[in-house]
């Protein structure tokens, strides 16, 4: 019996991170079509936010999606901002890197989540999470190394600035008020409140307007693929997969999501890596798995329940 809930956890872990890698090579195709990322971004929270709604309307004697108003506030503070955010750096930096190299830097975030904790927590630090800092420092390092003169310096800017983002979103999830909240029913509030950001900040900035949805099917197709396949079903498979095998598992196994984002890139978009930005994308994944088998009573790092 046991044997049987592991298998299904890994395997409902593994499809929520085969989901979530996906993600940044779907969209840099999008970008072929001229979509704006952030018409992309607003279509796909509000076709997400829908589905996972509905999801909770169909198990709502399971989850309690009910919320106090503090916790709205900061649902909103979560979704409507850091969340926002971190969509909005991550998907406009694939504008100017190769999803490979972005997918790299951006996947640092643990790194970045253990920093401030030290810093501004005064969350201790074990002796495996400091190695592993130096370990992923180094392979940034070689993974930056080689880059050719297309490339802009604020596409790696915009990389780190989402990773930076995404790491305060991860330590707002930790919020004692909200810690205890059903995963998926954040992932609800989240996609929910970063509809109504995106939209408002569309519609301001003239990103979104009739003429916005005046796209081919195959870029509609591209879209519902990032809201349902990469959304929906990779949050409902990630709780699910957490439920059965537990976080510290799961977090070992959604370290496929880069490695995905990087193979899907070389496959789909025909990106190169050199042998020395190969080593340093395997001293980061490395370093990624070294934190997660950390002690959790010391490591503050947990899953993001949203994809990016």
């Amino acid at each position: 019996m046991k044997d049987t809930k592991l298998i299904r956890g890994t395997l409902f872990t593994i499809i929520a991170a085969a989901g979530f890698g996906a993600v940044a090579p779907v969209a840099k195709i999008l970008y072929s079509y001229n979509i704006s990322p952030i018409f992309m971004l607003a279509v796909r929270f509000f076709i997400a936010s829908i589905f996972i709604w509905g999801y909770i309307f169909l198990k709502r004697k399971e989850i309690n999606y009910r919320l106090k108003k503090e916790q709205l506030l900061i649902m909103f503070l979560i979704g409507g901002l850091f969340y926002f955010l971190t969509t909005s750096f991550y998907f406009s930096a694939i504008s100017y890197l190769p999803v490979s190299l972005h997918v790299m830097i951006f996947y640092t975030y643990p790194f970045m989540v253990n920093i401030f904790s030290y810093i501004y927590l005064r969350e201790k630090m074990s002796v495996k999470q400091m190695v592993a800092l130096f370990v992923a420092f180094g392979g940034i390092l070689l993974v930056l190394t080689d880059l050719n003169s297309n490339i802009k310096m604020i596409g790696i800017l915009l990389s780190v600035l989402a990773a930076v983002c995404n790491s305060a979103y991860v330590l707002a999830l930790g919020h004692k008020k909200i810690k205890k909240v059903n995963s998926i029913v954040i992932a609800a509030y989240t996609n929910t409140f970063s509809t109504f950001t995106f939209i408002t900040y569309g519609l301001i900035k003239g990103e979104i307007n009739l003429n916005s949805f005046k796209i081919t099917t195959n870029a509609w197709l591209g879209i519902v693929f990032i809201a349902l396949v990469a959304t929906v079903i990779a949050i409902i498979a990630l709780a699910a997969g957490v439920k059965m095998i537990g976080a510290a598992k799961a977090s070992i196994i959604s370290t496929f999501e880069p490695i995905e984002g990087v193979i899907l890139s070389i496959i789909i978009l025909g990106e190169n890596l050199f042998i020395n930005q190969i080593l340093g994308a395997i001293l980061v994944i490395v370093a990624i798995i070294v934190i997660n088998l950390g002690d959790r009573k010391t490591n503050p790092v947990k899953l993001n329940y949203d994809s990016m």
